[in-house]
C-alpha cells in the first residue's frame, strides 16, 4: 500500500509551499512533490500509480475524495519516513544538509531519548557534567544540559574546563552574545520550523528539531563529522544518567575507530 502525506507550509524566501510525499508502507518514498494546493500535490503523486492502492492520510481526506483516494491513518514507518524527510530539508534550509542525511536520523534518535529522560528536571544549565571522550577525538568536555522558558532545550559540550562560570560571569554582565565565542559544540532542539516539528512529533520523536552547532572565536559553525557523532554519543549518554546513576559510558563507532564517552554527572539539585 502506498500513502499520501504532506508537509507545510514550508517557508521559502518568498511566500511558502507545501510538500507532498508518496511513502509505502514500509516507508520507502517516492520523490516530493512541490505544489500551492493538495489536490494538484497529490494528482502529480498519483500519475502511474493504481489510486486502488493509495491511501491519504485524514489532512488530505478533502482532495482526496476528490480524486477518489481512501482516507487511513497512516503506518509508523510511512510517519517516520516523513519526519526523516523533515528533518533533513529543514537541516538544508540551515545549512546543515552537509552533515548527510545518516546524521539527521541519529540525532532524531539520541535526541528523542534525551527528551524523553528530561534530564533538566535533576540539572540546570549552571551545573557541569564532566564528558570524558577517548579515542579519534581525545578531550574532556565541560558539558551542561539547559531547558528554556520558550520550549527549546539540549547539550552543550565546551572545550576548556570553566566556561561554565565565564558564561554566567558574560551573562551577568549583559554579555550574553559573547557566549558564542566560547569553542564549544551542542545541539538545540528547537521549537521551529513548525512543518518538522510536526511531522517528527506526529511519528512518535522529539517533538524538537535536533540542531546541531558550533561555537568559537569565528562565530557559529557546523560542527565537523566526528563532532556530530560525538554530540549523538553524549545525548545518549546522558539520557541513561538519573540521581541514582551519575556516571555513564557509551560507545560509539566513528568510521573505522571506536570512541568513548563517559559521562560523569554533578550531585542533582535539590528543588522545592
Amino acid at each position: 500500500m502506498l500513502y499520501l502525506l504532506k508537509l507545510g507550509p514550508v517557508p521559502l524566501s518568498q511566500g511558502t509551499t507545501q510538500v507532498y510525499l508518496r511513502i509505502s508502507d514500509t516507508g520507502e518514498p517516492s520523490a516530493p512533490v512541490f505544489e500551492a494546493d493538495d489536490e494538484t500535490g497529490m494528482r502529480a503523486l498519483l500519475d502511474g500509480v493504481d489510486a486502488e492502492d493509495v491511501r491519504c492520510e485524514p489532512a488530505l481526506a478533502e482532495a482526496g475524495a476528490a480524486l477518489g483516494v481512501e482516507v487511513e491513518e497512516p503506518p509508523q514507518a510511512a510517519l517516520s519516513s516523513r519526519a526523516a524527510i523533515a528533518t533533513f530539508l529543514a537541516w538544508g534550509q540551515r545549512g546543515l544538509s552537509g552533515l548527510g542525511s545518516d546524521k539527521a536520523l541519529l540525532f532524531v534518535q539520541a535526541s528523542t531519548e534525551y527528551w524523553e529522560a528530561r534530564p533538566w528536571t535533576h540539572w540546570d544549565d549552571s551545573q557541569p557534567f564532566e564528558v570524558a571522550v577517548s579515542g579519534p577525538l581525545t578531550h574532556t568536555f565541560e558539558g551542561c544540559v539547559f531547558h528554556t522558558g520558550d520550549g527549546r532545550a539540549g547539550l552543550a559540550l565546551y572545550y576548556k574546563p570553566g566556561a561554565l562560570q565565564m558564561l554566567m560571569e558574560m551573562q551577568a554582565r549583559g554579555q550574553g552574545d559573547a557566549a558564542t565565542q566560547l569553542p564549544a559544540i551542542a545541539v538545540t532542539l528547537d521549537t521551529s520550523p513548525v512543518y518538522a516539528v510536526e511531522a517528527l512529533s506526529a511519528a512518535g520523536r522529539v517533538p524538537r528539531l535536533p540542531m546541531p552547532l558550533k561555537t568559537g572565536p569565528d562565530g557559529i559553525s557546523v560542527p565537523n563529522p566526528m563532532e556530530a557523532v560525538l554530540l549523538v554519543a553524549a545525548l545518549r549518554a546522558v539520557a541513561r544518567l538519573s540521581p541514582a546513576q551519575q556516571e555513564v559510558l557509551s560507545t560509539v563507532v566513528a568510521g573505522e575507530a571506536q570512541m568513548e564517552v563517559r559521562v560523569r554527572a554533578p550531585a542533582p539539585r535539590v528543588r522545592h
